[in-house]
């Protein structure tokens, strides 16, 4: 088939990456979705369409690509199977399955195209603005240990930096302050395998056009406790809770929130909407949730929506009642979130749920 185009978010440096590659010949149009995610996942995603209506491959496209809060952009087709190339040998290397239907993409893995990666790299880059914003991406980078990130972004060519995490681990928390001209500090809170700690960091950096790292210094990390940590970065969260009375609603539910990102439990789905933006690492004080916009949990009977602030979901209460097919049984507003303990939780009516805790 001949390539026609591929797109890809902007979102490197939060670890993940939508790409979309369509591929056409006098018979038939292949749109192919991948989610690249740099951290441990390799190629984490995929969905396949042939032959598509206009309308399904937006929906994909908005599903994979309109929730990693970024821009996207045109590649070349050299550029599209170098990173899949590179992707792949994450699931090869970690020795993790490939998602969807392999055969319908696994002879682009094949390929390995030259290109110049650093180049490449900083395409798939969002441009950063601002001090805080690189120095909140560059703690992420560090506890994701993405060295390939650091490499690029150093000031030198072989750069060294401490090692703060094992292996999966999130920037839960992080607080910036400047210390005096090009200087900064941060407190941050992680989580890995090994549980939750805290620890600061100094950055020294050099402000060019990119933003370059000097040299970035650890403290000693201090366990934490899971309660401690729960406090420190919980927000408020605001839920409705109903009855299903239409079995389309989740159609029109999607219909609503085209970006809507599917996550399946034992009881039922989990779908989340992002902001369309990561503005939130602009800001000295960053949270992991404060990129989170909406979640919605169905069963077969309920619908539990929730959102971290009243504005958002007096939003997202307006439009439950335009799309219709619900009953409102209450509303509530936490202290901290627990929509994702339900989602895990045994119990399979929210109400039961509410009565355990």
């Amino acid at each position: 088939m001949k390539f026609e185009f591929a797109k890809i978010t902007k979102s490197r440096l939060m670890g993940s990456l939508g790409l979309h590659i369509k591929w056409q010949d006098e018979k038939e149009t292949l749109n192919q979705f991948f989610l690249l995610d740099a951290e441990e996942d390799g190629i984490a995603d995929y969905v396949g369409l042939r032959n598509a209506s206009l309308k399904d491959i937006f929906i994909e496209e908005n599903r994979l690509m309109g929730g990693l809060g970024s821009s996207i952009i045109r590649i070349t087709k050299k550029e599209a199977l170098n990173l899949l190339y590179e992707y792949a040998r994450i699931n090869i290397k970690s020795s993790l399955s490939f998602p969807g239907d392999f055969l319908e993409y696994e002879y682009l893995l094949k390929r390995d195209t030259t290109v110049d990666e650093e180049k490449l790299f900083f395409k798939t880059c969002v441009a950063i603005s601002e001090p805080i914003e690189f120095i909140n991406y560059m703690t992420m980078r560090l506890v994701a240990k993405d060295s390939k990130a650091l490499r690029y972004f150093s000031s030198e060519k072989k750069p060294l930096y401490p090692e703060i995490s094992s292996k999966g681990a999130v920037l839960l928390k992080n607080t910036v302050s400047k210390m005096n001209e090009n200087r900064y500090y941060s407190n941050a809170i992680i989580e890995d395998a090994t549980g939750y700690y805290k620890l600061k960091l100094g950055f020294t950096i050099i402000d060019e056009n990119p933003f370059k790292l000097r040299s970035i210094l650890a403290g000693e990390k201090q366990l934490v406790d899971s309660e401690s940590v729960r406090k420190e970065i919980s927000r408020p969260e605001y839920i409705a809770h109903y009855k299903i009375q239409d079995e389309e609603l989740v159609y029109n539910l999607k219909k609503a929130y085209p970006t809507l990102y599917k996550v399946p439990f034992d009881k039922g789905d989990m779908y989340t909407k992002f902001k369309p933006h990561n503005d939130h690492v602009k800001e000295e004080e960053y949270n992991i949730s404060d990129d989170l916009e909406a979640v919605f949990f169905t069963t077969e009977s309920e619908l539990v929506f929730a959102a971290l602030d009243s504005k958002t979901y007096k939003v997202g209460f307006k439009v439950l009642e335009t799309i219709g097919g619900l009953s409102l049984v209450n509303e509530f507003v936490f202290p901290y979130p627990v929509i994702y303990d339900y989602a895990e939780s045994k119990e399979s009516r929210f109400s039961e749920f509410l009565a355990s805790i």
